[in-house]
């Protein structure tokens, strides 16, 4: 079977608009494609080909939830959003992927606001792909997720505490 998200993360197929947000260990996030959503739905790819939670491994499973806090945070930060949906079909494509979706306020909510046919344009979503990028990097999300999961599981003693980073994003947003 030809997985199509295995060949996005070989560079197989074209890249997701602004290339990927990040890349960790375990996950990548990405802008989707224009049409398939209002800008900012994000989505949360597995490196590694598997169907669902119930086939993720420990470490993954443990990168899962700091990953997410953190962009939920800077997607809410960036678009305002005042609900940030998080959908798992797999249904389409078998490979574990997670929709975030942002939700404003005055929009729709539930069901009716995902199963609206809501598109962005091209050059938007790859400009909030390079702010959300940007984001993450200044927090250091982009280039310690992964590394900080990695450098505790050897040293529990030695890793930042995700507090800290927590509090970074606090003052970053603070700062605009």
């Amino acid at each position: 079977m030809i997985c199509f998200l295995c060949q996005k993360h070989k560079g197989q197929v074209a890249p997701p608009p602004g290339g990927y947000i990040y890349e960790g260990a375990h996950w990548l996030v990405c802008h989707a494609p224009a049409d398939k959503g209002p800008l900012g739905t994000l989505f949360i790819e597995s490196r590694r080909h598997f169907l669902d939670f119930a086939e993720a491994n420990d470490d993954e499973l443990a990168a899962y939830g700091p990953l997410l806090k953190r962009v939920y945070a800077a997607l809410k930060s960036l678009t305002g959003a005042e609900r940030v949906y998080q959908v798992v079909f797999l249904e389409g494509i078998p490979h574990f992927h997670a929709w975030l979706v942002p939700r404003k306020e005055g929009d729709e909510k539930g069901v009716p606001f995902i199963a609206k046919d809501v598109v962005c344009e091209q050059e938007e979503a790859e400009g909030l792909a390079a702010k959300l990028r940007d984001i993450l990097e200044d927090i250091g999300v982009a280039n310690e997720a992964a590394a900080a999961y990695e450098e505790w599981k050897n040293d529990p003693s030695v890793a930042r505490s995700w507090g800290e980073v927590d509090n970074e994003l606090g003052k970053r947003s603070d700062q605009k």
